[in-house]
């Protein structure tokens, strides 16, 4: 397994534990998350923020990894999202993949690529 494997691993076991203090220490000094509608968040309390926000409206929210790969800097995780959202109880699924960029062992971007699983009819 690479470095950026087990970061991208650690940084996943993290964020289901919901421990912000995990999370953040994946993450490096200047880090940039992109939203899947595309809206950019740079700095570290405003990736953390974002982080504390998500946590918050979905308490039980986790992100299942079904695959990843990375090397030379370069991540990629596949995952499925899945909790319930506190403010009306409803179910939320989602399925994507996350590009990270890896720089001095921490994540420095990543952009997500979720969109709402397809339900079955």
């Amino acid at each position: 397994m690479t470095p950026e494997e087990q970061l991208i691993e650690r940084y996943f076991d993290a964020f289901n534990r919901h421990d912000i203090e995990a999370v953040m220490a994946c993450f490096h000094q200047h880090p940039a998350i992109v939203g899947a509608d595309g809206r950019r968040r740079e700095g570290r309390e405003q990736v953390r923020r974002q982080y504390e926000a998500e946590f918050a409206a979905i308490p039980d929210g986790r992100c299942d990894l079904l695959m990843c790969a990375g090397n030379s800097g370069r991540g990629v995780a596949e995952s499925k999202f899945h909790g319930i959202r506190a403010s009306d109880g409803q179910p939320i699924e989602a399925i994507g993949a996350e590009l990270m960029e890896i720089v001095d062992g921490r994540i420095k971007e990543i952009r997500d690529y979720h969109r709402p699983a397809a339900t079955a009819a």
